[in-house]
């Protein structure tokens, strides 16, 4: 058919799920939760969320609730909502994650009868969990081909370079700081040279913070994304525990991207120093660049760093990046 394809970027994050559409020079996004929570049936309950247009669905004497309106929900009972991904893929603990997670894309993501192009993000394989990410992929990539697309994955850090970094020749070493953890790839004009992720991350330092101050994980994360600065001294004993959490995150990813350029054994052959950009929502409480800065001048490292900077908007540019992706593979 000689219609035009449309392009789609699609961002499956372990905390939200990101659509990026629209215009290449104009790239608009769309966010849902990646999460749900489940309460007893009743019809009373049923009528309610009839009445509010809330979505949600059936699941023998529960009704499931998923996506935004599942924050709220879990904020009025005070109940933990729960994640159908752990740790940046699929979780195999969450007997209705898939089933979730396809919901939850299809409030973002519409059927297609046109040759439209989606590309979703993966995280690079955990150390031993390869076998993991395979399924992960494969189970996301037959769920967007069965509504129509085109769909083709791509590394979550080379997405924060496509993004990001046109004006370095998408050269250079993309950091996505998110949930479940933490994504690096580093490529040279747009070839990836190697990528690996670490699962310390948002959802790590929220679990770890509320152990040791005996608060709920939800909690922590509401202080972390409304009001932590990082930039100044700690004022209590859960920010305390934040800047040492935040700390222990930064050294890992700074250590093991070090060793991992130190032991590569394809790097190019670079003529100038290249830039390292941020993004995705861990990183982006006030002073976490600094923070970055810090821990990362205290050693040397094996490769010139032109600069160190945030990406323009954290919370979009995977999406971005997978959007970019989907029209270059036109």
């Amino acid at each position: 058919s000689g219609q035009e394809a449309n392009f789609f970027g699609l961002d499956v994050g372990t905390s939200r799920i990101v659509l990026g559409s629209g215009e290449f020079n104009n790239v608009k996004t769309q966010t849902q939760l990646n999460a749900f929570v489940t309460v007893p049936y009743s019809k009373f309950t049923e009528n309610i969320l009839r009445q509010n247009k809330i979505t949600y669905q059936m699941n023998g004497k529960e009704i499931l609730i998923f996506g935004n309106e599942s924050e709220k929900f879990a904020n009025s009972f005070n109940v933990e909502a729960r994640r159908p991904m752990c740790n940046g893929l699929l979780n195999p603990t969450e007997a209705n994650g898939w089933q979730i997670i396809q919901s939850i894309i299809e409030l973002l993501v519409k059927k297609t009868k046109k040759t439209d192009i989606l590309c979703f993000s993966v995280p690079g394989a955990p150390r031993g969990g390869e076998a993991n990410l395979v399924y992960h992929e494969g189970m996301l990539k037959n769920f967007l081909e069965s509504l129509g697309y085109r769909a083709k994955s791509v590394n979550e850090g080379l997405s924060v370079i496509f993004a990001e970094m046109e004006r370095d020749n998408f050269t250079g070493i993309g950091i996505s700081c998110g949930g479940g953890m933490c994504n690096v790839c580093f490529a040279f004009m747009s070839v990836p040279v190697f990528s690996f992720s670490i699962s310390k991350a948002g959802d790590y330092i929220d679990n770890a913070v509320a152990a040791v101050t005996s608060e709920v994980p939800t909690r922590i994360r509401v202080i972390k994304e409304e009001s932590l600065d990082l930039s100044r001294a700690p004022k209590d004993k859960y920010e305390s525990a934040m800047h040492i959490y935040y700390e222990e995150m930064i050294l890992t990813l700074v250590e093991t991207l070090r060793t991992e350029i130190s032991e590569s054994r394809n790097l190019p052959r670079l003529d100038r120093a290249i830039p390292i950009v941020l993004s995705g929502g861990t990183a982006k409480p006030k002073g976490f660049l600094e923070k970055f800065e810090k821990i990362f001048r205290q050693n040397d490292f094996p490769i010139k760093i032109s600069e160190v900077r945030m990406a323009s908007e954290p919370l979009t540019a995977t999406a971005r990046g997978c959007y970019i992706a989907a029209a270059y593979e036109s």
